[in-house]
C-alpha cells in the first residue's frame, strides 16, 4: 500500500460512521472521556461486553472518538493486497490491517479520532470481543504519556500488582485466582499504566482467559471457564470469560501500582517471592508489549524502563496451588502499604 493509497483510504473513512443513527457508548479511561459510535446494535453489544465496566456518561467534549462498524464489502477492493498483517505509520497517523478480510484500525492524533472496521458481525473473533480497540487505545494512550501493557493486574483499591510474562508463565491463572480469592481484578492480558512518582494502573478489559488446566487448579471457576467460548489463534485451548459474571464486586477500574510480579511455574509444592532487578523485570514486560502493540515502540520502551525503576519487582515462583500465590500477593501488598484483607474463596455466580 503506497502513501497515496493510505491518504485516499483514510480520507474515504473520515466521515460519519455508517448506521442511522449510530449506537453511542460513553467510556472513561484514565479519567478521560471516550465516545464510541457503532454502526449497529449487534456490533455494539458484542464489542462492549469486556469494557462495560468503563461506561461513564459525560457532557464534555470527548478526548477520543472511535467510529466502529462492520460490512461485507472488501476494503480497498481496487488494490492488489497480499494476505497478512499490515502496519503503516505516516506523520503520526497509525494504521493496522489484518488483510484482506480482517479488522482494520486507523488512529488520527490530530483529530483525536479513530476508525475500526470489521467484516460481517458473525466473523468478529472472540479475541477481538475480549480485547476490543487495544491498538487504538495503545496509540491514543501513548500520545498522552500513558502506556498500555501486556500484563495482568490484581490487588485492592489501595494498591495492586502487575503480573508480567509471556503466554504460559502463569499470569492468567494467577489473575483469575485473585478474582476467586477476593482480590480486585483489573486485567488478565492488557491494562493501562499512568507513569509517575506513584504510578496508577487503569483497567481496560474485564475479560479473562483460562484452559482446562486453569479449571483444574481453580475448581470454583471450573463451570464458568469450561462453558465459555474458546479463543482462536495463539490462545487456542483457552476459554473467554467475563469476570463481572463471576464476581461483579471484584472488578475494579484500577488502583495505585505497588509492585511488578513476574510469575514462573515451578511445578513445586510451595509458592514464594524472590527479588527481581529492574533489568529482569523489563525483560518480562517489554518483548510481548512491544511486539503485540505496533507503533510508538521507542517511546513505549522508555516508559517501561522508567516504570520498572519506579516500583519494586519480584519473581513469583508458582507452586501447584494458585491460592498460595494469592496469599503471597496479599502479604506483599500489606507490607507495601495496601489494604488487602484476607477473604475466603468466593463461589462464582451462575453465568
Amino acid at each position: 500500500m503506497t502513501n497515496g493509497t493510505l491518504d485516499d483510504f483514510i480520507e474515504r473513512l473520515r466521515g460519519p460512521v455508517p448506521g442511522t443513527p449510530p449506537v453511542l457508548e460513553h467510556l472513561r479511561i484514565a479519567g478521560k472521556p471516550i465516545l464510541v459510535r457503532f454502526g449497529s446494535t449487534a456490533l455494539a453489544e458484542l464489542l462492549t461486553r469486556s469494557i462495560r465496566h468503563l461506561r461513564h456518561r459525560f457532557s464534555s467534549p470527548p478526548d477520543l472518538v472511535i467510529d466502529c462498524w462492520s460490512t461485507a464489502e472488501a476494503c480497498l477492493a481496487d488494490e492488489s493486497i497480499e494476505s497478512g498483517m499490515i502496519h503503516l505509520e505516516k506523520e503520526g497517523i497509525q494504521l493496522t490491517w489484518d488483510a484482506p478480510d480482517g479488522p482494520l484500525a486507523i488512529y488520527d492524533p490530530f483529530r483525536n479520532h479513530a476508525w475500526m472496521r470489521f467484516g460481517p458481525v458473525d466473523s468478529v473473533s472472540n479475541y477481538e470481543v475480549g480485547r476490543p480497540f487495544r491498538k487504538i487505545f495503545h496509540w491514543w494512550a501513548a500520545d498522552r504519556s500513558l502506556q498500555v501493557i501486556h500484563a495482568g493486574a490484581i490487588g485492592d483499591t489501595e494498591g495492586g500488582v502487575l503480573l508480567a510474562g509471556r503466554s504460559g508463565s502463569g499470569k492468567s491463572t494467577t489473575a483469575l485466582a485473585g478474582l476467586a480469592g477476593g482480590l480486585k481484578y483489573a486485567a488478565d492480558d492488557y491494562c493501562l499504566v499512568e507513569p509517575g512518582e506513584r504510578p496508577q494502573l487503569h483497567s481496560l478489559y474485564l475479560s479473562g482467559a483460562g484452559n482446562e488446566r486453569t479449571a483444574e487448579l481453580l475448581p470454583s471457576l471450573r463451570d464458568s471457564l469450561l462453558s465459555a467460548p474458546r479463543l482462536p489463534g495463539l490462545d487456542i485451548g483457552k476459554h473467554l470469560i467475563f469476570c463481572d459474571d463471576i464476581a461483579p464486586s471484584s472488578v475494579t477500574p484500577g488502583f495505585p501500582l505497588r509492585a511488578i510480579l513476574v510469575p514462573r511455574v515451578t511445578g513445586g509444592d510451595t509458592t514464594h517471592l524472590e527479588p527481581l532487578s529492574p533489568a529482569e523485570s523489563l525483560r518480562a514486560l517489554a518483548p510481548s508489549t512491544l511486539l503485540q502493540l505496533p507503533g510508538q515502540r521507542a517511546e513505549s520502551l522508555a516508559r517501561l524502563a522508567n516504570l520498572v525503576r519506579s516500583v519494586p519487582s519480584w519473581s513469583l515462583r508458582l507452586g501447584n496451588d494458585p491460592r498460595a500465590a494469592v496469599d503471597e500477593i496479599r502479604a506483599l501488598l500489606a507490607r507495601l502499604g495496601g489494604s488487602v484483607r484476607s477473604q475466603e474463596i468466593q463461589t462464582p455466580c451462575p453465568t
